[in-house]
């Protein structure tokens, strides 16, 4: 059908004339008694149409305009225009129009056999090219939605690989937290081992989050929650994370800053993540017994935050590279420090979203790494009444808590934890057994995972709402699954906060603090 020659010539027995020649060429010929119907048998394939021009008024040409305004972006579908009509070289008004709608051809009659061939064979070999190039559009867009389709399973695998590594980590979290608890009492050897598996675990974790930043970033997905943040608060919590490893591996820090306080619009976990991953690498890259150095400058309105250490440092042919995705120094001898490669590139990413700038700086091998971090800077927040003035973080008052998860050790190692900082835990290992529990007494907060077995969490916290005892306990989210999508549609079920396994105490504590003054508030 394609290859198809449409013929329309309404004078005498032309048309007829024109597919005999064609015919004995082997080329398929159609006659049409109009435009019309050649209009109307164009959807069904062609390679071209053949047309006199005494077949055009003015009807067949707005008939022609709308079907070559629908014609895709590949097609230029060709027309053969035999002209003449009497009045030798001059194609009619109507024909001429042609020439100005569409790809023609004109052949002036009286014409050979010969040149009717050539003129169909060379139009026919133009739309082959246009099916050509049809084909390669086709396959560029199913290649194109066969890498949105391995995109998305990828991030489902991601999403799916990150629950599963946390499930696990939380409760190994956990565990560490409740025997810090009671280090003074502890051996040295049980409070050393205690510390490698409080590390390690960090870690992990912190790995685990590049990973998943990686594909949230390249998708887009990440947003930033900014407030107007304090800097030496920021890097007071990125050096807290880093304290176990500078410790283990005997390190030297040194913090130089100017006495004022820096401000920053920014989301301060994610700079906190950023300055946490470039500690991270100075340990990692530094021999036991070195010197790490953190030194803030501030001009105006920018800061600068260098991280400097006296370690391995970086070869000057791998420093352009030393922030893209998957990129590895040869800093070591051997792997042990290598990483997965994608935390500078992450650290980079998160700085040009929040409008800075990073850069890496070395002399070369074994004469340590800088690494320069510029942000811009804002004024300092009107000040106003301080939360912290009004609850005491660390408030022993105690909750009556509902832990609900069906991973057993992650469920009974958090409620041991609660319950060494004061509190009356009880634990629900399915949805069921959670809305009897709540139906049973009213706990100040339930701390429900999502993946429960049966009626997960999200069905559980709507039920849990519907509760007219429940309405104001505060719903907790503790999951694996932690992708933007996921926050939201914990918000829609009626969850209060989000938190993503393993959770750090001190965030679970900030969060009681609001717990107690909306309970405070009710009593009131």
């Amino acid at each position: 059908m394609e290859e198809r020659i449409l013929i329309v010539a309404p004078r005498g027995r032309d048309a007829e004339v024109v597919a005999q020649v064609l015919s004995r060429e082997r080329m398929e010929c159609v006659v049409c008694t109009n435009v019309g119907q050649l209009v109307a048998t164009l959807p069904e394939g062609a390679a071209c149409a053949l047309i006199a021009d005494e077949a055009l008024d003015a009807l067949a040409l707005r008939s022609l305009d709308g079907w070559l305004s629908t014609q895709p972006p590949w097609s230029d579908f060709p027309f053969v225009l035999l002209v003449g009509n009497g009045k030798k070289g001059v194609p009619t008004a109507e024909g001429r129009r042609l020439e100005v709608l569409g790809n023609v051809m004109l052949i002036e009659r009286p014409v050979s056999g010969e040149a009717l061939v050539s003129a169909a064979r060379s139009a026919r070999r133009a739309r082959r090219r246009q099916y050509q190039a049809r084909a390669m559009i086709a396959e560029r867009a199913a290649a194109n939605l066969r890498l949105v389709n391995a995109a998305r399973q990828k991030d489902e695998f991601l999403a799916m690989l990150a629950h599963e590594l946390r499930n696990p980590l939380a409760p190994i979290r956990n565990a560490a937290e409740a025997i810090r608890t009671t280090d003074a009492v502890l051996p040295a050897r049980v409070q050393w081992a205690r510390e490698i598996i409080e590390r390690q675990s960090r870690h992990l974790a912190s790995l685990l989050e590049d990973l998943l930043d990686v594909s949230r970033i390249t998708t887009g997905k990440i947003t930033l929650k900014r407030n107007i943040i304090e800097l030496g608060g920021v890097l007071a919590a990125a050096i807290d994370v880093a304290k176990l490893a500078l410790d283990a591996h005997g390190h030297t820090l040194v913090v130089r800053a100017p006495d004022d306080s820096i401000y920053l619009d920014a989301d301060a976990t994610r700079l906190a993540q950023v300055f946490g991953n470039l500690l991270d690498n100075a340990v990692k890259y530094t021999l036991d017994g070195g010197r790490i150095e953190i030194d803030v400058t501030a001009e105006e309105g920018l800061v600068t935050v260098a991280v400097s250490d006296n370690g391995t440092g970086i070869a000057p042919e791998e420093l352009p590279e030393i922030f893209e995705l998957f990129s590895q120094s040869n800093r070591a001898l051997d792997r042990a420090q290598g990483g997965l490669g994608i935390g500078l590139s992450v650290v980079r990413s998160l700085i040009g979203m929040h409008g800075g700038t990073v850069r890496a700086e070395s002399a070369g091998l074994g004469l340590g790494t800088r690494i320069v971090v510029t942000l811009p800077t804002v004024d300092a927040p009107v000040q106003g009444s301080d939360r912290a003035d009004d609850v005491e973080h660390g408030n022993t008052q105690i909750l009556d808590v509902l832990v609900v998860d069906d991973n057993v050790d992650a469920a009974s190692s958090l409620a041991l934890l609660l319950e060494l900082n004061g509190h009356r835990v009880r634990i629900a290992h399915d949805g069921l057994h959670a809305l009897d529990a709540c139906a049973d007494a009213q706990p100040d907060a339930v701390l429900l995972d999502i993946g429960l077995p049966g009626m997960d969490g999200y069905e559980v916290a709507q039920r849990l709402r519907q509760m007219v005892t429940m309405s104001h306990a505060t719903l907790i989210a503790i999951t694996g699954y932690g992708q933007p999508e996921d926050i939201a549609r914990a918000r829609a079920a009626g969850f209060d906060h989000h938190l993503v396994k393993p959770v750090e105490p001190d965030t679970l504590a900030l969060l009681f603090d609001d717990v107690r003054q909306s309970r405070a508030t009710q009593l009131r």
